[in-house]
């Protein structure tokens, strides 16, 4: 059996307004940096020798892959030349809770929370709640194609179907005993998870809610099947303020 082991990113920026909290986010920030440094040393402790390495297009996928390198590097362990697959970027997911924000009146109220000023003490993380309230509801009925914004290109069971293409590209190219490490996103995480399990669209949406930054979800493979090992391991990254989900 074959090790794949599926690492989503560190934390990345965030606007300073949560309505716009995604014009920013394909970047690490600084606590993301971190993140992905704690997780190079996690690994290196671990033992975990990787025979190839896969990232998605995104920055901030590459970056976390970047900074475990440097942690294998530093500590004189091999690292095998890095593949991009364009199939394990993420979803679209922010792109239509921006259309429901501005679209669909049973959100007027969030709306006008998150474009009203701001600098009141504990207010940016009360807005950045609402923004993920209205997140989880709006890609909740995007999941079950009750939503279908004009300006989004892929519904999530296109994307779905997109990151099973790009694993099963993975998986072929890898052969027997090997371990391979895939770094990309929630998204892909949940629905590839999802997958092995035999789970639905639904179930894979809240799957990549539960998975958090710069973790490890292991799933064993032989040929084209795959079966899951652990899901959403957290490095032991310190401090409770390393933990992130976002």
């Amino acid at each position: 059996m074959s090790r794949l082991l599926l690492i989503r990113h560190g934390q990345a920026s965030f606007s300073a307004h949560p309505e716009r909290a995604f014009e920013d986010y394909d970047r690490l920030s600084e606590l993301g940096t971190r993140q992905a440094r704690a997780l190079g040393d996690e690994l290196v402790s671990g033992g975990v020798l990787f025979d190839r390495v896969y990232t998605g297009p995104l920055a901030r996928q590459r970056e976390t892959a970047d900074e475990v390198a440097e942690a294998f590097a530093r500590h004189s362990r091999p690292w095998p030349g890095v593949t991009e697959i364009a199939e394990l970027a993420e979803h679209e997911g922010s792109r239509v809770v921006r259309h429901a924000l501005s679209a669909e009146p049973e959100h007027a109220e969030a709306l006008e929370r998150l474009l009203a000023p701001s600098g009141k003490d504990g207010e940016a993380v009360e807005l950045m709640r609402t923004y993920f309230t209205v997140f989880r509801r709006v890609t909740r009925r995007w999941a079950r194609g009750e939503v279908a914004p004009p300006e989004v290109s892929e519904s999530w069971q296109m994307f779905r179907a997109r990151v099973a293409s790009g694993v099963t590209r993975v998986l072929a190219e890898s052969g027997r005993g090997v371990t391979v490490g895939v770094f990309t996103s929630g998204g892909p995480v949940g629905s590839t998870v999802a997958s092995a399990l035999g789970l639905g669209d639904e179930q894979a949406l809240e799957l990549a809610w539960m998975v958090e930054n710069a973790t490890v979800s292991e799933l064993l493979f032989s040929d084209d099947r795959l079966s899951l090992k652990s899901f959403n391991v957290q490095p032991r990254l310190g401090a409770p303020e390393m933990m992130t989900g976002v």
